[in-house]
């Protein structure tokens, strides 16, 4: 029997596959008995590593939320350096990539921000994107370049009208030009 695994390594493999099917299909169309004729093993071996479908969409959301963090955390090393123009910079490039990892990832940003992932408590005020935020917004405040008293609350607003224009760039119902439009709203009104 020929394997697409290396041996030990089945939960890794199953994972890639769910997460190949995740981003052609969408969730719903994942299944643990398709990932394991997939790999050309049992479905019970799949079971020994997943208990269900939920188990391995999880797994799956947590490499789409470390890819979004990834991409954010590529923003922030373009744009190094202790200016207000860096850190003006930094805000602006996290949410153009939260927009686009919608955009380029539509089922799999679905997943992260869907109710499975928000049941296995994947909650973003503990997940690498949403610190990034909250650090780029203290940095603007520390520096002086937020309204004043914008900054309480402001996180939430941010990350909010994010993923509100996203959802609606990939449902089709904006263009993806009205992602640019909502963070040159944001500068005008959140930053001096």
């Amino acid at each position: 029997m020929s394997r697409s695994y290396h041996h030990g390594a089945l939960a890794e493999a199953m994972v890639e596959q769910a997460l190949n099917a995740v981003r052609e299909h969408g969730a719903d169309h994942v299944s643990l008995r398709a990932i394991a004729q997939a790999l050309d093993v049992s479905p019970s071996a799949a079971y020994n590593h997943f208990s269900d479908k939920d188990a391995v969409l999880v797994a799956v959301g947590r490499c789409g939320l470390a890819a979004l963090d990834e991409r954010m955390a590529r923003v922030l090393a373009a744009h190094p350096g202790d200016s207000d123009e860096a850190a003006r910079a930094r805000f602006a490039g996290l949410g153009r990539a939260y927009i686009a990892f919608a955009v380029e990832e539509p089922n799999l940003f679905r997943l992260v921000f869907g109710p499975i992932c928000a049941e296995a408590d994947m909650g973003p005020e503990s997940s690498g994107p949403y610190v990034k935020l909250v650090d780029a917004l203290d940095d603007l405040d520390t520096r002086g370049l937020l309204v004043a008293g914008a900054r309480d609350g402001l996180d939430v607003i941010v990350w909010g009208a994010s993923h509100g224009i996203a959802s609606l760039i990939i449902e089709g119902y904006l263009p993806r030009e009205a992602g640019d439009a909502l963070i040159a709203s944001m500068d005008r009104l959140a930053l001096r």
